[in-house]
């Protein structure tokens, strides 16, 4: 919260009007966080079965090159290249699930930035609308203060 000079003033009695809307956009910002952080987690997994499918190709591309120098039938060689294909299958099919869950995320991530932009707002006016309270209570005191003076004065005067 920003400050300024007559916000110094203790809070009475402030009752921010919008308080429950509030608090409600602070919900729905944590949903929105929640969210996010699944639309990532799910960005993550696909990111790390397409690193595995990649390591198998590899092991299996090893495994082709050590068996072809010892000789090999053709089933197993037929077998070997068909594997491959289903790991570039799997691979492409992750890519573009990859892809579509990277959009996802993002439109989430908008959602998300939109809730907490929402929230900042309505805080924004909550703190200026206590900093008023505040200035008003500081100036109320003040003027209480001077008229307390000068109700002693005058009694001193008369005295």
């Amino acid at each position: 919260m920003k400050s300024c000079w007559p916000c110094r003033v203790e809070t009475m009695a402030f009752n921010f009007s919008l308080q429950s809307i509030l608090h409600f956009r602070h919900s729905v910002e944590h949903q929105q966080e929640l969210r996010l952080r699944a639309a990532n987690q799910k960005v993550g997994r696909a990111q790390h079965g397409i690193e595995q499918i990649d390591l198998r190709r590899a092991v299996l591309l090893a495994e082709q090159t050590r068996q072809l120098g010892a000789g090999v039938s053709a089933a197993e060689l037929r077998f070997g290249l068909q594997c491959e294909a289903e790991l570039l299958r799997q691979r492409r099919d992750l890519e573009l699930q990859l892809v579509r869950l990277q959009q996802l995320r993002d439109q989430q991530r908008e959602i998300f930035q939109q809730a907490r932009r929402t929230r900042e707002t309505l805080e924004a006016v909550r703190d200026q609308q206590l900093c008023t309270y505040k200035q008003e209570a500081a100036r109320r005191e003040q003027r209480h203060l001077d008229d307390l003076f000068l109700l002693r004065r005058e009694y001193l005067r008369r005295s």
